[in-house]
């Protein structure tokens, strides 16, 4: 677990997306959108006593931020596989 303030690790994951990862985006939070607060299973998982974060708290899991920069980079490196991006105009 990192600190997005001060895990300069947890930071630079981060600032290589193309937007903050926030709780409320992770298949691993269970919140509800009405009162946006939901238990973080990486939290639960190791028994955090605070393991119930806000939605809209930048994600500090650094395994989920690195699994995160890695679909993200793969992702802009294939291109299109199925042949549904358009090429660049002339």
């Amino acid at each position: 677990m990192g600190n997005v303030e001060t895990d300069p690790h947890v930071a630079q994951l981060q600032a290589q997306l193309p937007r903050k990862h926030l709780c409320k985006d992770c298949d691993k939070w269970y919140g509800q959108e009405d009162d946006e607060y939901g238990p973080c299973m990486y939290k639960h998982h190791r028994r955090d006593k605070k393991y119930v974060t806000h939605g809209y708290h930048e994600c500090d899991e650094a395994e989920e931020l690195e699994r995160r920069v890695n679909l993200w980079e793969n992702r802009a490196s294939d291109g299109s596989t199925n042949g549904t991006s358009t090429p660049p105009s002339a």
